[in-house]
Protein backbone atom coordinates (compact mmCIF):
# COMPACT_ATOMS: atom_id res chain seq x y z
CA UNK A 1 0.00 0.00 0.00
CA UNK A 2 1.19 3.54 -0.71
CA UNK A 3 1.40 4.60 2.91
CA UNK A 4 3.25 1.44 3.92
CA UNK A 5 5.93 2.21 1.33
CA UNK A 6 6.19 5.90 2.20
CA UNK A 7 9.06 6.90 4.48
CA UNK A 8 9.86 10.46 5.43
CA UNK A 9 13.03 9.54 7.30
CA UNK A 10 16.31 10.65 5.73
CA UNK A 11 18.59 8.60 7.99
CA UNK A 12 17.43 5.58 9.92
CA UNK A 13 19.73 5.64 12.95
CA UNK A 14 20.35 9.34 13.56
CA UNK A 15 19.32 10.89 16.87
CA UNK A 16 17.76 13.79 14.94
CA UNK A 17 16.03 13.25 11.61
CA UNK A 18 15.00 16.03 9.23
CA UNK A 19 12.64 15.17 6.41
CA UNK A 20 9.90 16.83 4.44
CA UNK A 21 7.38 16.90 1.66
CA UNK A 22 5.62 19.33 -0.60
CA UNK A 23 3.63 19.92 -3.73
CA UNK A 24 3.14 22.54 -6.40
CA UNK A 25 -0.40 22.42 -7.83
CA UNK A 26 -2.14 24.63 -10.37
CA UNK A 27 -5.90 24.58 -10.86
CA UNK A 28 -8.60 26.38 -12.81
CA UNK A 29 -12.30 26.04 -13.54
CA UNK A 30 -11.60 27.01 -17.15
CA UNK A 31 -14.25 29.16 -18.76
CA UNK A 32 -16.59 28.40 -15.84
CA UNK A 33 -16.24 31.37 -13.48
CA UNK A 34 -17.97 29.56 -10.60
CA UNK A 35 -15.59 28.57 -7.78
CA UNK A 36 -15.10 24.89 -6.97
CA UNK A 37 -16.65 23.66 -3.67
CA UNK A 38 -14.39 23.65 -0.60
CA UNK A 39 -11.65 25.36 -2.65
CA UNK A 40 -10.99 28.85 -3.99
CA UNK A 41 -10.26 27.85 -7.57
CA UNK A 42 -11.99 29.92 -10.24
CA UNK A 43 -11.49 30.74 -13.94
CA UNK A 44 -7.97 32.10 -13.31
CA UNK A 45 -5.09 29.64 -13.03
CA UNK A 46 -4.15 29.48 -9.34
CA UNK A 47 -0.77 28.13 -8.21
CA UNK A 48 -1.22 28.90 -4.50
CA UNK A 49 -4.49 27.29 -3.39
CA UNK A 50 -3.20 23.72 -2.96
CA UNK A 51 0.57 24.20 -3.03
CA UNK A 52 2.44 23.59 0.21
CA UNK A 53 5.83 22.82 1.74
CA UNK A 54 6.63 21.10 5.04
CA UNK A 55 9.64 20.15 7.14
CA UNK A 56 9.45 17.51 9.85
CA UNK A 57 11.99 17.13 12.65
CA UNK A 58 12.17 14.00 14.80
CA UNK A 59 14.51 13.56 17.77
CA UNK A 60 15.06 10.38 19.78
CA UNK A 61 15.36 11.31 23.44
CA UNK A 62 15.99 7.70 24.41
CA UNK A 63 14.97 4.24 23.26
CA UNK A 64 11.37 4.77 24.36
CA UNK A 65 10.64 8.47 23.77
CA UNK A 66 10.93 10.64 20.69
CA UNK A 67 9.58 14.10 19.91
CA UNK A 68 8.24 15.20 16.54
CA UNK A 69 7.51 18.64 15.15
CA UNK A 70 6.16 19.51 11.71
CA UNK A 71 6.31 23.01 10.23
CA UNK A 72 3.88 23.53 7.38
CA UNK A 73 3.51 26.45 4.95
CA UNK A 74 0.35 26.44 2.83
CA UNK A 75 -0.29 28.51 -0.25
CA UNK A 76 -3.88 29.24 0.77
CA UNK A 77 -2.40 30.91 3.87
CA UNK A 78 0.18 32.90 1.86
CA UNK A 79 2.86 30.34 2.81
CA UNK A 80 2.99 31.53 6.40
CA UNK A 81 4.80 28.81 8.34
CA UNK A 82 2.88 27.27 11.24
CA UNK A 83 3.52 24.46 13.68
CA UNK A 84 1.15 21.76 12.45
CA UNK A 85 2.37 18.95 14.74
CA UNK A 86 4.30 19.03 18.02
CA UNK A 87 4.10 15.95 20.22
CA UNK A 88 6.02 13.47 22.31
CA UNK A 89 5.72 9.81 21.37
CA UNK A 90 6.25 7.25 24.13
CA UNK A 91 6.57 3.52 23.55
CA UNK A 92 4.89 1.56 26.34
CA UNK A 93 6.12 -1.96 25.79
CA UNK A 94 5.83 -3.77 22.47
CA UNK A 95 2.20 -2.98 21.65
CA UNK A 96 1.25 0.42 23.09
CA UNK A 97 2.23 3.99 22.24
CA UNK A 98 1.22 7.24 23.91
CA UNK A 99 1.28 10.59 22.09
CA UNK A 100 0.98 13.89 23.96
CA UNK A 101 0.63 17.23 22.18
CA UNK A 102 -0.70 18.55 18.88
CA UNK A 103 -1.24 15.62 16.53
CA UNK A 104 -3.25 14.34 13.60
CA UNK A 105 -6.72 12.93 14.30
CA UNK A 106 -7.51 9.53 12.80
CA UNK A 107 -10.67 10.72 11.04
CA UNK A 108 -10.09 9.34 7.54
CA UNK A 109 -8.32 6.66 5.56
CA UNK A 110 -5.56 9.08 4.60
CA UNK A 111 -5.51 11.17 7.78
CA UNK A 112 -1.89 10.39 8.67
CA UNK A 113 -0.76 11.60 5.23
CA UNK A 114 -3.43 14.21 4.54
CA UNK A 115 -0.95 16.89 3.47
CA UNK A 116 1.49 14.47 1.82
CA UNK A 117 0.24 14.40 -1.76
CA UNK A 118 2.83 11.76 -2.63
CA UNK A 119 1.05 9.26 -0.35
CA UNK A 120 -2.22 8.85 -2.27
CA UNK A 121 -3.19 8.32 -5.92
CA UNK A 122 -5.47 11.33 -6.53
CA UNK A 123 -4.33 14.95 -6.68
CA UNK A 124 -6.43 15.70 -3.56
CA UNK A 125 -8.49 13.49 -1.24
CA UNK A 126 -12.10 13.50 -2.52
CA UNK A 127 -13.86 16.61 -1.18
CA UNK A 128 -17.18 14.78 -0.88
CA UNK A 129 -15.68 13.20 2.28
CA UNK A 130 -12.59 15.23 3.17
CA UNK A 131 -14.38 18.46 4.10
CA UNK A 132 -14.47 18.50 7.90
CA UNK A 133 -12.49 21.74 8.15
CA UNK A 134 -9.71 20.67 10.52
CA UNK A 135 -7.45 17.64 10.94
CA UNK A 136 -5.25 18.23 14.01
CA UNK A 137 -6.02 18.61 17.71
CA UNK A 138 -4.29 19.01 21.07
CA UNK A 139 -4.44 16.16 23.53
CA UNK A 140 -3.25 12.65 24.11
CA UNK A 141 -3.77 9.43 22.20
CA UNK A 142 -3.14 5.83 23.11
CA UNK A 143 -2.56 3.38 20.28
CA UNK A 144 -2.29 -0.40 20.25
CA UNK A 145 -0.92 -2.62 17.49
CA UNK A 146 -1.25 -6.39 17.37
CA UNK A 147 -1.00 -9.30 14.97
CA UNK A 148 -4.24 -11.30 15.11
CA UNK A 149 -3.66 -14.35 12.96
CA UNK A 150 -3.57 -13.14 9.35
CA UNK A 151 -4.88 -9.72 10.41
CA UNK A 152 -2.88 -6.76 11.71
CA UNK A 153 -4.84 -4.54 14.10
CA UNK A 154 -4.17 -0.83 14.75
CA UNK A 155 -6.45 0.87 17.29
CA UNK A 156 -6.26 4.39 18.68
CA UNK A 157 -8.07 6.36 21.39
CA UNK A 158 -7.89 10.17 21.57
CA UNK A 159 -8.91 12.73 24.22
CA UNK A 160 -8.36 16.47 23.88
CA UNK A 161 -9.67 19.60 22.20
CA UNK A 162 -9.08 22.07 19.41
CA UNK A 163 -8.92 25.84 19.12
CA UNK A 164 -7.87 27.49 15.88
CA UNK A 165 -8.68 27.79 12.21
CA UNK A 166 -11.21 25.50 10.55
CA UNK A 167 -11.78 25.68 6.82
CA UNK A 168 -15.34 25.92 5.51
CA UNK A 169 -16.17 26.60 1.86
CA UNK A 170 -12.64 27.80 1.21
CA UNK A 171 -12.48 30.25 4.15
CA UNK A 172 -10.60 29.81 7.43
CA UNK A 173 -12.83 30.50 10.43
CA UNK A 174 -11.99 30.80 14.11
CA UNK A 175 -13.40 27.73 15.86
CA UNK A 176 -13.21 25.82 19.11
CA UNK A 177 -14.03 22.23 20.08
CA UNK A 178 -14.16 21.04 23.69
CA UNK A 179 -14.35 17.53 25.16
CA UNK A 180 -13.07 16.09 21.89
CA UNK A 181 -12.72 12.32 22.11
CA UNK A 182 -12.86 9.39 19.76
CA UNK A 183 -11.41 6.18 18.45
CA UNK A 184 -10.27 4.66 15.18
CA UNK A 185 -9.55 1.05 14.28
CA UNK A 186 -7.80 -0.29 11.21
CA UNK A 187 -7.57 -3.98 10.29
CA UNK A 188 -5.16 -5.05 7.54
CA UNK A 189 -5.33 -8.49 5.97
CA UNK A 190 -2.12 -9.69 4.36
CA UNK A 191 -0.82 -6.86 2.16
CA UNK A 192 -3.92 -6.27 0.02
CA UNK A 193 -6.99 -5.54 2.18
CA UNK A 194 -7.51 -2.76 4.72
CA UNK A 195 -10.69 -2.00 6.68
CA UNK A 196 -11.21 0.88 9.09
CA UNK A 197 -13.82 2.54 11.26
CA UNK A 198 -13.76 5.77 13.26
CA UNK A 199 -15.98 7.61 15.73
CA UNK A 200 -15.43 11.06 17.28
CA UNK A 201 -17.56 13.40 19.37
CA UNK A 202 -17.04 16.93 20.69
CA UNK A 203 -18.83 20.02 21.96
CA UNK A 204 -18.67 22.67 19.22
CA UNK A 205 -18.01 25.75 21.34
CA UNK A 206 -18.08 28.26 18.49
CA UNK A 207 -17.36 28.93 14.83
CA UNK A 208 -16.77 32.64 14.20
CA UNK A 209 -16.46 34.60 10.98
CA UNK A 210 -19.68 33.81 9.10
CA UNK A 211 -22.81 35.83 8.38
CA UNK A 212 -24.42 33.85 11.19
CA UNK A 213 -22.54 36.09 13.66
CA UNK A 214 -24.50 39.12 12.47
CA UNK A 215 -27.81 37.25 12.55
CA UNK A 216 -27.09 36.06 16.09
CA UNK A 217 -26.37 39.61 17.27
CA UNK A 218 -29.61 40.88 15.73
CA UNK A 219 -31.70 38.10 17.27
CA UNK A 220 -30.19 38.53 20.73
CA UNK A 221 -30.51 42.30 20.52
CA UNK A 222 -34.22 42.00 19.72
CA UNK A 223 -35.10 39.54 22.45
CA UNK A 224 -34.81 36.29 20.49
CA UNK A 225 -31.94 34.82 22.50
CA UNK A 226 -33.40 31.31 22.66
CA UNK A 227 -33.93 31.28 18.90
CA UNK A 228 -30.37 32.48 18.34
CA UNK A 229 -29.07 29.68 20.57
CA UNK A 230 -30.92 27.08 18.47
CA UNK A 231 -29.05 28.26 15.37
CA UNK A 232 -25.49 29.06 16.42
CA UNK A 233 -22.73 26.81 17.71
CA UNK A 234 -22.54 27.40 21.47
CA UNK A 235 -21.31 24.19 23.05
CA UNK A 236 -23.54 21.97 20.90
CA UNK A 237 -22.71 18.24 20.78
CA UNK A 238 -21.29 17.08 17.47
CA UNK A 239 -20.68 13.54 16.22
CA UNK A 240 -18.54 12.26 13.36
CA UNK A 241 -18.21 8.65 12.26
CA UNK A 242 -16.96 6.87 9.19
CA UNK A 243 -15.97 3.58 7.61
CA UNK A 244 -13.55 2.82 4.82
CA UNK A 245 -11.90 0.05 2.84
CA UNK A 246 -8.98 -0.39 0.48
CA UNK A 247 -8.11 -3.26 -1.84
CA UNK A 248 -4.65 -3.23 -3.41
CA UNK A 249 -4.11 -6.30 -5.60
CA UNK A 250 -1.03 -5.83 -7.71
CA UNK A 251 -2.10 -3.51 -10.51
CA UNK A 252 -5.62 -2.91 -9.16
CA UNK A 253 -6.45 -0.33 -6.48
CA UNK A 254 -9.92 0.24 -5.00
CA UNK A 255 -10.59 2.74 -2.20
CA UNK A 256 -13.92 3.75 -0.64
CA UNK A 257 -15.05 5.78 2.38
CA UNK A 258 -18.34 6.83 3.93
CA UNK A 259 -18.73 9.50 6.63
CA UNK A 260 -21.53 11.08 8.64
CA UNK A 261 -21.42 14.37 10.56
CA UNK A 262 -24.05 16.01 12.78
CA UNK A 263 -24.18 18.89 15.28
CA UNK A 264 -27.27 18.93 17.49
CA UNK A 265 -29.05 22.12 18.61
CA UNK A 266 -27.72 24.15 15.68
CA UNK A 267 -28.59 24.93 12.07
CA UNK A 268 -25.92 22.47 10.88
CA UNK A 269 -27.63 19.92 8.66
CA UNK A 270 -26.75 16.23 9.20
CA UNK A 271 -24.32 15.47 6.39
CA UNK A 272 -23.29 12.25 4.69
CA UNK A 273 -20.50 11.83 2.19
CA UNK A 274 -18.95 8.98 0.27
CA UNK A 275 -16.58 8.24 -2.58
CA UNK A 276 -15.30 5.29 -4.56
CA UNK A 277 -11.98 5.36 -6.41
CA UNK A 278 -10.57 2.77 -8.81
CA UNK A 279 -7.08 2.81 -10.25
CA UNK A 280 -4.97 0.54 -12.43
CA UNK A 281 -1.17 0.55 -12.54
CA UNK A 282 0.58 0.47 -15.89
CA UNK A 283 4.13 0.33 -14.64
CA UNK A 284 4.80 3.71 -13.02
CA UNK A 285 1.61 5.28 -14.40
CA UNK A 286 -1.81 4.98 -12.73
CA UNK A 287 -5.09 6.39 -14.07
CA UNK A 288 -7.73 6.83 -11.35
CA UNK A 289 -11.51 7.19 -11.62
CA UNK A 290 -13.42 8.67 -8.68
CA UNK A 291 -17.12 9.22 -8.02
CA UNK A 292 -18.66 10.63 -4.86
CA UNK A 293 -21.57 12.43 -3.26
CA UNK A 294 -22.20 14.79 -0.36
CA UNK A 295 -25.77 15.28 0.86
CA UNK A 296 -27.56 17.03 3.71
CA UNK A 297 -31.16 18.04 4.45
CA UNK A 298 -31.72 21.53 5.87
CA UNK A 299 -33.32 21.65 9.32
CA UNK A 300 -36.43 23.51 8.21
CA UNK A 301 -38.14 22.46 11.45
CA UNK A 302 -36.18 25.28 13.10
CA UNK A 303 -38.66 27.65 11.43
CA UNK A 304 -41.65 26.06 13.15
CA UNK A 305 -43.38 28.59 15.37
CA UNK A 306 -41.81 31.62 13.69
CA UNK A 307 -44.49 33.73 11.95
CA UNK A 308 -43.68 34.44 8.33
CA UNK A 309 -44.26 38.14 8.99
CA UNK A 310 -41.47 38.13 11.59
CA UNK A 311 -38.72 40.41 10.19
CA UNK A 312 -36.15 37.72 10.91
CA UNK A 313 -38.04 34.90 9.18
CA UNK A 314 -36.39 35.33 5.77
CA UNK A 315 -32.83 35.75 7.13
CA UNK A 316 -33.29 32.61 9.24
CA UNK A 317 -34.77 30.73 6.29
CA UNK A 318 -31.78 31.72 4.19
CA UNK A 319 -29.29 30.62 6.84
CA UNK A 320 -31.01 27.28 7.41
CA UNK A 321 -31.53 26.57 3.70
CA UNK A 322 -27.86 27.26 2.95
CA UNK A 323 -27.01 24.05 4.81
CA UNK A 324 -28.78 21.85 2.24
CA UNK A 325 -26.55 19.93 -0.16
CA UNK A 326 -26.86 17.30 -2.86
CA UNK A 327 -23.51 17.31 -4.62
CA UNK A 328 -22.22 14.79 -7.14
CA UNK A 329 -18.55 14.49 -8.02
CA UNK A 330 -16.98 12.54 -10.87
CA UNK A 331 -13.33 12.76 -11.79
CA UNK A 332 -10.53 11.18 -13.75
CA UNK A 333 -6.93 11.54 -12.69
CA UNK A 334 -3.46 10.37 -13.60
CA UNK A 335 -0.41 9.71 -11.46
CA UNK A 336 3.05 9.26 -13.00
CA UNK A 337 5.92 8.28 -10.69
CA UNK A 338 8.79 9.49 -12.85
CA UNK A 339 11.33 9.50 -9.99
CA UNK A 340 11.67 7.50 -6.77
CA UNK A 341 10.35 10.34 -4.60
CA UNK A 342 8.61 12.59 -7.12
CA UNK A 343 5.31 12.14 -8.96
CA UNK A 344 3.31 14.13 -11.48
CA UNK A 345 -0.48 14.26 -11.10
CA UNK A 346 -3.27 15.58 -13.29
CA UNK A 347 -7.01 15.61 -12.65
CA UNK A 348 -10.35 16.67 -14.07
CA UNK A 349 -13.29 16.74 -11.64
CA UNK A 350 -16.90 17.47 -12.56
CA UNK A 351 -19.16 18.92 -9.84
CA UNK A 352 -22.95 19.05 -10.13
CA UNK A 353 -25.52 20.15 -7.54
CA UNK A 354 -29.25 19.40 -7.42
CA UNK A 355 -29.89 22.31 -5.03
CA UNK A 356 -31.61 25.26 -6.77
CA UNK A 357 -29.37 28.30 -7.00
CA UNK A 358 -26.12 26.37 -6.52
CA UNK A 359 -23.91 26.64 -9.60
CA UNK A 360 -22.16 23.67 -11.17
CA UNK A 361 -18.41 23.72 -11.67
CA UNK A 362 -15.54 21.81 -13.27
CA UNK A 363 -11.96 21.77 -12.00
CA UNK A 364 -8.84 21.05 -14.03
CA UNK A 365 -5.64 20.71 -12.02
CA UNK A 366 -2.11 19.37 -12.28
CA UNK A 367 0.95 19.34 -10.08
CA UNK A 368 4.14 17.76 -8.82
CA UNK A 369 4.31 16.08 -5.41
CA UNK A 370 7.52 15.05 -3.65
CA UNK A 371 9.19 13.91 -0.42
CA UNK A 372 12.74 14.32 0.80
Amino acid sequence: MVEAKLSLASTANAAVTISGFGQVVVGTTGDDAEPFPERNFDSDADFKEESLFAVQVSADLNENIDVIAQILARGDKDFEAELAWAYANMRLGDAFKLKIGRQRLGLFRYSDYLDVGYAYPFIRPPVSVYNLGFSNADGLSLSHNAQLGDWYSQAQLFVGGYSGDARFNGDYLDSKLKSLMGASWTMDYSDWLSLRATYYKADVEYVRGTSLDTLEALLVGNGFGALASSLVYDGDPGVFWGVGAQIDRGNILLVAEFTSTDIDDSLFAPTEGWYLSAGYRFGNVMPVLTVGNKSSDAKLALLDGIPTQNPFYLPILGAVSSQAADEDYAGIGLRWDFMSNVAFKADYTRYRSDIPGVADSDLISAGVVFTF
